[in-house]
């Protein structure tokens, strides 16, 4: 009796055109480099835009620092009278402007620019460290791609092994348990399998978050977790330590800015006197009206008050700076030592990794293959060999997101991230 033959029905029609345009949607994305998705991280993320402020508002507060005192305009209109005449009026018109003679202006002025530095090297720092955090974003999308490839890989080579396995029992020449341990082995690796998506998905949702909230979906990725060999060179990485660290150049800077700012406080001894000028009328409007001139000096004396608390502040700020600069490179420079070891020996794990195992699982699940093909091995002999290549390539992934993130913090605590660059530049 032949089969009835069945149409689709056409809400499965309609959903394969669905899918295929989506398909077709994703596939017109160009996908991202490496470099790409960090660049679009430093320029469209909710981070980035977070420390433009920060840094927008360090240089607001350096406008108009140091700036010359206004001048001032005054009027004056008196009255009065005697026995002899009443009405008499006096009307003075004063201009006035301060003199600082101290000096204190310019360096009011250049505590403010150092002031507007530091905010422009904290701003690199932040996107120094958002680089860091988008690499390794990207790598762990990489990551869980290729971890979910292997395990779906792996899930139907094994059931192509059940299938025979299936035949061969109904042939009578394989036992139920065999049969049961692939499944036993399937239901392991799918359940595996279901972890790696939900891992993506994660992975996937962290980075898309980075790029900001105008992008809803993540655009495809494409790399390699390969890292390249030789690595930094870790004796210049020390030696340029100071040098890139902008963390340590906005001390710096904070440093200078709060003794130029000491300094002009310092200089309140001096005093600042106002100078004034203008034109005095007499009975305008009326017979006998006159006219003269008024010149005025006005000194302040600076006995008591002189700034002493700005000045202790200022000085107690540059302490701060100073301290807190000391203490960062003492910590970076054991910390960047520690950073070389580690890359060090991830990569060394990983090239070993590479050769003596994943090289040998692969040869192995080879020369299962061949020997159950010539039946010399049972099929359970496949499966012990599949697993094997599995979890070798598994640890490969593992290692090589190390060696990454490794890398990644090296690279950070060294400072050659706060020029912005990417990864691969950096090499």
């Amino acid at each position: 009796m032949r089969p009835l033959r069945r149409s689709l029905p056409p809400p499965t029609i309609l959903g394969s055109i669905a899918l295929m345009l989506l398909a077709g949607s994703a596939a017109a994305e160009d996908p991202l480099t490496e470099e790409q998705y960090i660049q679009r991280v430093l320029t469209a993320s909710l981070e980035a835009r977070v420390a433009e402020a920060e840094a927008a508002l360090g240089r607001a507060e350096a406008v108009g620092a140091g700036q010359w005192p206004n001048p001032g305009l005054e009027w004056q209109r008196q009255r009065a009278g005697s026995g002899r005449r009443t009405g008499e009026s006096q009307d003075m018109v004063l201009a006035s402007i301060p003199l600082v003679l101290s000096g204190r202006l310019g360096l009011e002025a250049e505590a403010a620019e150092r002031g507007a530095q530091a905010a422009e090297a904290r701003l690199s720092r932040a996107r120094a460290e958002l680089h860091r955090e988008a690499t390794r974003a990207f790598a762990e999308v990489l990551a869980a791609q290729q971890r979910r490839i292997i395990l779906e890989e792996s899930v139907a080579e094994l059931k192509r092994l059940g299938e025979a396995i299936a035949v061969r029992e109904r042939a009578g020449e394989a036992a139920g348990y065999e049969r049961l341990r692939i499944e036993v082995e399937v239901a392991a690796v799918e359940d595996g399998l279901r972890g790696a998506l939900l891992e993506q998905r994660q992975a996937d949702t962290d980075a898309l978050r980075l790029l900001g909230p105008e992008v809803k979906t993540l655009p495809p990725l494409q790399g390699s977790l390969a890292p390249v060999r030789g690595g930094p060179d870790g004796a210049s990485l020390l030696a340029e330590l100071e040098a890139r660290r902008a963390d340590v150049r906005a001390l710096t800077l904070e440093a200078q800015g709060a003794e130029s700012a000491r300094r002009a406080a310092a200089r309140s001894w001096i005093p600042e006197p106002t100078v004034s000028a203008g034109a005095q009328f007499l009975d305008v409007g009326q017979e006998g009206a006159g006219a003269g001139y008024v010149v005025g000096l006005s000194l302040p004396l600076p006995f008591f008050q002189r700034r002493q608390g700005e000045a202790a502040r200022a000085e107690a700020r540059r302490g701060l700076a100073e301290a807190r600069r000391a203490s960062l490179l003492h910590a970076a420079r054991a910390q960047l030592t520690s950073a070389l070891d580690a890359v060090k020996g991830w990569r060394e794990r990983l090239v070993r990794h590479r050769e003596d195992v994943l090289a040998r699982a692969e040869e192995l699940r080879r020369i299962a293959g061949t020997a159950y093909r010539g039946g010399s091995a049972d099929l359970l002999v496949l499966v012990d060999a599949e697993r094997a290549s599995r979890e070798a390539r598994l640890t490969a992934v593992t290692l090589a997101v190390a060696v990454v993130e490794a890398e990644a913090d090296l690279l950070l605590l060294a400072g050659a991230y706060d020029g912005a660059a990417p990864r691969s530049s950096t090499r």
